[in-house]
């Protein structure tokens, strides 16, 4: 402002000597003309020096600019943490099946055995050599507590996890758990829970008269798979059930449903320790003359001995 100021005023002084100088008696246009430009660069070279004398000693110094395209690759991205957000985590993984020993295997003291899992990757990193499978509480089972990683599962690709192990020389129930390690040492299980994957054995002779304890080879795990069909008015399910044996056995069991209806002395023979299917069949209502509430199979086991486990998931009408 002060610098404004006193441009109008020097203005205002070149002016009026510019008028002077023409009124002047005997005045030629050449003297009036030289006048005014020597005022004029004075007045320019005043104003000058006194803009200059407001200007700060030194000029701040700004920081160059980067382009969107540099400041992107300037830092890799970071795999985002199992379960951030909405963002598919890089490292994930579901359970599948156990390949090798259910659990509760029933296995000879001091004996060597395989436990192979079938695990998917659900995550968006592929799994390769760099991966590890680690031990990370429980009972390590006489093996090493880390072995490499098979082979390559690409996001979405099931793959199968072996390792060797030993049963330990006194009898008893044994459980050790194992969990993925990627290359940056990020440890992780399966499920959105982080479970660890188990082996769970028993070591004993599986006949309780051979070594005097009460281990018996039995129907260890039943689980269910239901496939629903809608036609017109009426619900079809057909439905599986999934035994496991902890070794060579034969079971006697029955299918229970919810309405009453029940299959009996249903037999089985496992030569080892494994899973078995059994196809049960459909199951029909009508749905539009048929009450809304769910229906239910349930597996009885009866022999080697008496066990009702639980029953499956509803089985919901179509339209419900």
């Amino acid at each position: 402002m002060k610098v404004k100021q006193e441009s109008l005023a020097l203005t205002s002084l070149v002016g009026g000597a510019l008028l002077l100088g023409s009124c002047a008696p005997g005045a030629s246009n050449a003297s009036i003309i030289a006048t005014s430009v020597a005022l004029t660069v004075q007045a320019q070279n005043t104003l000058q020096a006194q803009f200059t004398s407001t200007l700060p000693a030194v000029l701040p110094t700004l920081a160059p600019l980067v382009s969107p395209t540099a400041a992107a690759t300037k830092a890799p991205p970071t795999a985002p943490p199992p379960g951030s957000g909405n963002v598919k985590p890089c490292y994930s993984a579901e359970y599948v099946a156990d390949v090798t020993i259910p659990d509760y295997t029933i296995i000879a003291p001091g004996a060597s055995f395989w436990k192979t899992w079938s695990v998917k990757n659900t995550g968006s990193c592929a799994w390769n050599a760099n991966y590890k499978f680690v031990f990370v509480d429980g009972d390590v089972l006489g093996g090493a507590y880390v072995y490499p990683f098979p082979g390559i599962a690409s996001p979405g690709q099931t793959v199968e996890i072996p390792i060797q192990l030993f049963a330990p020389q006194t009898t008893g129930t044994y459980t050790g758990n194992w969990k993925l390690q990627s290359p940056d040492k990020v440890i992780f299980g399966v499920s959105k829970y982080d479970i660890p994957l188990s082996v769970k054995i028993v070591v004993g002779s599986g006949t309780p008269q051979n070594n005097k304890t009460q281990t018996i080879y039995d129907v260890t795990a039943v689980s269910y798979k239901v496939e629903r069909r809608c036609t017109g008015a009426n619900t079809f399910w057909h439905i599986w059930v999934n035994l496991t044996s902890n070794g060579p056995i034969k079971i006697g069991f029955d299918i229970v449903q919810s309405d009453n209806v029940r299959q009996n002395n249903i037999r089985m023979t496992f030569t080892e320790a494994t899973t078995q299917t059994f196809d049960y069949g459909e199951w029909s209502q009508r749905t539009v003359t048929s009450s809304p509430n769910p229906r239910w199979v349930q597996a009885v086991t009866t022999s080697p001995t008496y066990h009702e486990w639980p029953h499956s998931e509803p089985l919901l009408l179509c339209g419900y």
